[in-house]
């Protein structure tokens, strides 16, 4: 199988090839130690005392695709859009990971694609999704092993659960960021918090807390707990404020220093 490829500044022109298309995590762990999660997975396997209570293992795929690549070449090499003048009326970005990308001809030689961006500087995965409409051929399954230091700088949140302070901060539409990944708690009988492991979600929690009504009146005790961050918008960089929402008992989101929230179901669907 032939390919053709001419360099378009950081575009590329490509006919007939094989697709590979690897999670984030997977070309970070090639190249730089694995510095974001892309759709990584974390479980917990416990060891008796005195040992490292948690043995932390990540996985990740690695899938390929075949087919007519027409349609995502054309998405790929579109021209990426002026910037808007009034970048106050573009939408918060999705801190949801994008998977890596990369083109390997029929002589094994690969390159990683760039994307076009819109006018408020968001990428344009066009491509990406026509590639996905293709048929998958192949789906490798890599696993790599964390400590709990790499874990909180991967996913942000702790093989140690972190219970905010409720206050009375309100969050602001638009002004803030939640990181698309959860750590999962469970609550012993005697009271005890166990790590249940980690995951990187498939879509990001964005803007939806923003939405949500004060909580309700409850002295539940949740047994399931997720926690993640929020980063609030200011003027220099701020340290993203510990999160906690409740699977079960009273359902709440609680944020650091901010009044509680009733959690909706999609949000539980998507933390559970």
């Amino acid at each position: 199988m032939q390919v053709d490829i001419v360099g378009t500044g950081h575009r590329v022109v490509l006919h007939r090839v094989t697709l590979v298309g690897l999670s984030k995590s997977h070309a970070m762990a090639a190249f730089i130690g694995l510095r974001h999660a892309g759709q990584i997975q974390i479980r917990s396997v416990h060891h008796s005392a005195g040992r490292n209570p948690a043995d932390l293992t990540g996985s990740f795929a690695e899938h390929r695709w075949e087919g007519d690549f027409a349609a995502a070449i054309d998405k790929l090499n579109s021209p990426s859009e002026g910037q808007r003048l009034d970048q106050n009326s573009c939408g918060t970005p999705s801190l949801a990971p994008i998977p890596d990308l990369w083109l390997i001809d029929a002589h094994g030689r690969a390159l990683r694609p760039s994307y076009p961006v819109d006018d408020c500087g968001f990428l344009k995965i066009g491509g990406l999704r026509e590639i996905e409409k293709l048929v998958q051929v192949d789906r490798i399954e890599h696993y790599v092993r964390h400590t709990p230091d790499s874990l909180q700088q991967l996913m942000g949140c702790s093989t140690r659960r972190v219970t905010p302070e409720i206050g009375s901060d309100h969050l602001v539409a638009d002004q803030y960021w939640v990181r698309s990944a959860v750590c999962r708690y469970t609550t012993d009988p005697d009271g005890s918090i166990t790590f249940a492991g980690a995951e990187e979600l498939q879509d990001s929690l964005g803007q939806t807390f923003f939405s949500l009504p004060p909580a309700n009146e409850c002295l539940s005790v949740a047994n399931l707990t997720a926690g993640t961050t929020v980063t609030l918008a200011g003027p220099e960089d701020v340290e993203p404020l510990p999160v906690l929402i409740e699977i079960d008992g009273c359902r709440r989101v609680l944020i650091d220093e901010h009044i509680a929230l009733q959690a909706s179901e999609d949000i539980i669907a998507q933390v559970s």
